[in-house]
């Protein structure tokens, strides 16, 4: 399947990759170079380590978010997506994770008043 590369725009063919080799491997040598500089210095801020990898700040947030880096900037300042809360890692906290897989996967277990079984959408309705 021939794709175009979401920085560079070239035509490459590779089943799950959204970029390029030439990209890919430009993406993951900024990765290395950001872990590696968090590995050596984990208190430094985005800026110090946007500045020694020579990397955009954007790119370590993108980083961040998707969960690549153990060690993240001590001024990340990230926050859950759907609550608000302040969150080291991801784009969503601990609880409102917990919250959404609980509620996936649990049926409802209430009848309505014809005795049928209540829908997902009108459960969550009648929490709001």
């Amino acid at each position: 399947m021939l794709k175009n590369c979401e920085v560079c725009g070239r035509v490459f063919a590779h089943p799950t990759r959204v970029l390029c080799e030439d990209c890919y491997n430009e993406v993951q040598a900024k990765y290395r170079a950001v872990k590696e500089y968090l590995q050596k210095n984990p208190g430094a801020t985005v800026a110090e380590v946007a500045q020694a990898a020579e990397t955009d700040v954007e790119v370590i947030y993108q980083f961040i978010r998707e969960g690549r880096l153990s060690v993240v900037p001590k001024d990340a300042g990230l926050t859950c997506e759907i609550c608000g809360r302040p969150i080291t890692v991801g784009r969503i906290c601990h609880n409102c994770r917990s919250e959404l897989e609980g509620k996936a996967y649990k049926p409802p277990a209430e009848k309505d008043s014809d005795g049928s079984r209540v829908r997902y959408l009108d459960q969550i309705r009648r929490q709001r």
